[in-house]
């Protein structure tokens, strides 16, 4: 048993932090596990947040460092080893900063602050990280499920991220709700478009995909 990922952060002992990702990895991939949605990387300024114990604090430099921490513990030296487990950096992009500390809420801040806080964890410890998963909010607007700054631009773009990114729980047909997609089918393609690798719950790739390609004239 450890504590929670807060309460490691609290402790500001990165060696602990990594022993304890990798005893978790041994003993998932020693049960069948090969992938955790972990670590949560948010940097988050508001206690009210219901997700707040699940990272690392307020800090970006300090959740940069545990980040890549548990990265290291996680997937330790071999990937293909077979006691590591793949990582997955989440949520992109954020989440964290959800408004009045409310979970799932609009996001609305500056690119300066998207870059040097939010996103300086990942950003800064890509590097190694097997997976992202986006985010359910929106910034400025736009689902971060759809959203091509985020996915295409900067992370497949400036910063070379050659893993694959994972939809957040329902998160592409989520975009319906938003307003963003008419429907399930329209939300695939703009995530799919976007950059989002993989459909997690939503059943929009398994299901939309194929039609979409053949009214494409693709196959």
């Amino acid at each position: 048993m450890f504590p929670v990922p807060l309460g490691e952060a609290a402790s500001w002992d990165l060696a602990a932090i990594e022993g304890s990702a990798r005893v978790a990895a041994t003993e998932a991939a020693a049960g069948g596990v090969h992938w955790t949605f972990a670590p949560m990387v948010d940097i988050c300024r508001d206690a009210r947040w219901g997700r707040i114990m699940e990272g690392a604090g307020e800090d970006p430099y300090l959740g940069a460092m545990i980040a890549a921490a548990r990265v290291r513990g996680f997937q330790g030296q071999d990937l293909g080893a077979i006691d590591t487990i793949a990582a997955c950096a989440k949520h992109y992009a954020a989440y964290g900063f959800a408004e009045a500390g409310r979970d799932y809420n609009t996001v609305d801040l500056s690119e300066q602050t998207l870059r040097n806080v939010s996103c300086r964890v990942p950003g800064r410890r890509r590097r190694g990280v097997a997976t992202f998963m986006n985010s359910f909010n929106e910034i400025g607007g736009v689902p971060s499920t759809g959203n091509v700054h985020l996915l295409r631009d900067i992370l497949k773009g400036e910063w070379g991220f050659e893993g694959f990114v994972v939809s957040d729980w329902g998160s592409i047909g989520e975009m319906v709700k938003h307003g963003t997609a008419q429907d399930l089918a329209a939300a695939a393609q703009i995530a799919l478009a976007a950059g989002n690798d993989m459909d997690m719950e939503s059943r929009a790739y398994i299901g939309q995909l194929a039609q979409l390609v053949q009214s494409a004239g693709w196959m």
